[in-house]
């Protein structure tokens, strides 16, 4: 658990000194909430890219802290949709059980950007961490999500969607942190 803290606190700092945040995202479920801070990666010399630091909480006393670095584009030919793909650490620790976990995942995102008077999208991005690049007591973290946009102003969006974060730990058991469908609104500066 003091390993966890540790690592924790060094990506808040990290996040902290490098993300200037362009957007904020808060959503919740019956049993979960996540904060997501993003901004522009020009900072480390990366422009065009995204950087992300969220916090999770679940009631079953499950937290998480997560740091994500991706690159999103469109492919050739004029089409509502955009790809993406990156990579995210996750750091966290289970109640029940009593476990700690950190992961370096790889992943990607689709958005298909509805045409309509008010911007609409639907959205799917997956993140996987294989046991290579799992730590402390998981062998294995995916991380899958899906969800429907609304842009209600410039600026500001609501969605609703659902998440499903599974990891595998040492003990040859698979946990679920989170399985909710939750709602949310988005800020971009």
């Amino acid at each position: 658990m003091r390993m966890a803290r540790l690592i924790a606190a060094a990506l808040l700092a990290g996040a902290a000194t490098t993300v200037q945040a362009a957007g904020v995202e808060a959503y919740l479920s019956n049993k979960t909430a996540q904060l997501t801070f993003t901004g522009d990666a020009s900072g480390i010399g990366l422009p065009g890219a995204e950087m992300s630091f969220g916090l999770f909480y679940g009631d079953d006393k499950d937290y998480m802290g997560s740091f994500g670095l991706h690159a999103a584009g469109t492919p050739a030919g004029d089409m509502p949709l955009t790809f993406g793909l990156g990579g995210r650490i996750y750091v966290g620790s289970t109640d029940r059980p009593d476990q700690n976990f950190q992961a370096l995942a790889l992943g990607g995102e689709v958005r298909y950007t509805i045409p309509a008077n008010m911007p609409m999208a639907i959205a799917a991005d997956i993140h996987f961490a294989p046991s290579v690049t799992s730590f402390g007591d998981a062998d294995q973290l995916v991380d899958v999500g899906v969800r429907y946009e609304l842009e209600v102003t410039p600026g500001v969006s609501g969605f609703l969607g659902y998440r499903e974060l599974t990891l595998d730990l040492d003990r040859d058991s698979s946990y679920k942190v989170d399985k909710h469908v939750h709602f949310g609104v988005r800020f971009r500066f």
